[in-house]
């Protein structure tokens, strides 16, 4: 990621006022200029990017070169068959028409599907399991033995159980009936 940083600052300049535009355009035959606009209905800013040494635009030729020689090929992603079986139930039924054909909507096939629903038992199981992991240490933690004597030397040798103050709360009304 440090690599590609690199060759794009020193390619381009940063973007100004980036945060007040939602929509930006880049022409395969301007490399570095960007039309950007807040809305669809306002002006169009053009802002040129590259950089410039001794008065001269960095060029396209430049510019290609600079990715061909520092930046590797990404390569695509792996295919995920859950998103793929979720897209193609939840998400389809509500494509328009013309868009319907496009494959990333595609039904999974029955050896995608197997591996969609393993890879979710799997994942559910994994949840389950440290979230039980969770609630067994949360519940070993509340019911680990006090320290008596230091909840005494705390709240002034008053009992720290529910039981003990029970006791002592019978003890206090048998002493005041007895007077």
């Amino acid at each position: 990621m440090k690599v590609f940083r690199s060759v794009v600052k020193e390619a381009y300049k940063d973007l100004k006022s980036l945060q007040s535009y939602q929509i930006f355009t880049m022409e395969e035959s301007k490399p570095g200029v960007v039309s950007c606009r807040a809305t669809p209905s306002d002006t169009v800013v053009v802002q040129d990017l590259r950089r410039t040494y001794d008065d001269i635009c960095t060029d396209a030729a430049k510019l290609h070169e600079l990715f061909q020689v520092h930046l590797d090929k990404l390569v695509p992603p792996t295919p995920n068959f859950e998103k793929k079986r979720q897209m193609y139930r939840k998400v389809r039924p509500y494509v328009p028409k013309e868009y319907i054909n496009d494959p990333i909507y595609d039904a999974a096939n029955d050896e995608e599907e197997k591996i969609a629903k393993t890879a979710g038992q799997e994942r559910r199981k994994a949840a389950a399991k440290k979230k039980k992991a969770a609630g067994d240490a949360k519940r070993g933690e509340s019911m680990g033995e006090p320290d008596v004597e230091e909840a005494q030397a705390n709240e002034g040798g008053l009992s720290t159980s529910a039981a003990e103050a029970k006791v002592d709360t019978q003890l206090r009304k048998r002493a005041r009936k007895a007077q």
